[in-house]
């Protein structure tokens, strides 16, 4: 999967390369949730502040939450990396699930073109999620 990339400056505007204008971080958090995933880097290319600039969406989202948010916030960093890694791994395990029982309800009754073609659907899904784990 190809990333959108998005030049950060020194004054900390960012400017989406592919659309020639300049974002917020509620553009990018737009482009992320339609699925694609960006790298931000400095206007040379050369330095990444991908992981900064995703935490700062976070953090930005995070203020426009309720209170429950902010005790799950306290929650992970008490309980730390491990803990978020293990909701990755139920997350990703509940989703195959979920991915498996649609397969199994759709493949009744469909013809073997039919089946080839959502196969195939299938692994492009499975490739984007591969992708999303690393």
């Amino acid at each position: 999967m190809e990333e959108r990339w998005i030049k950060r400056y020194a004054n900390r505007k960012m400017y989406d390369a592919e659309n020639s204008r300049y974002v917020s971080l509620g553009d990018l958090a737009g482009i992320i949730r339609s699925g694609e995933s960006i790298r931000v880097t400095d206007k040379s290319g050369k330095e990444d502040y991908t992981a900064q600039v995703l935490r700062q969406i976070i953090m930005e989202q995070s203020k426009q939450s309720d209170a429950s948010t902010v005790s799950a916030l306290h929650e992970w960093i008490r309980k730390g990396g491990s803990f978020l890694d293990q909701q990755w791994d139920e997350f990703t395990s509940g989703m195959e699930d979920w991915f498996r029982d649609r397969k199994a309800r759709l493949l009744k009754g469909l013809s073997r073109e039919d089946f080839e073609a959502l196969q195939e659907k299938v692994e492009e899904l499975e490739k984007k999620v591969k992708e999303l784990e690393s």
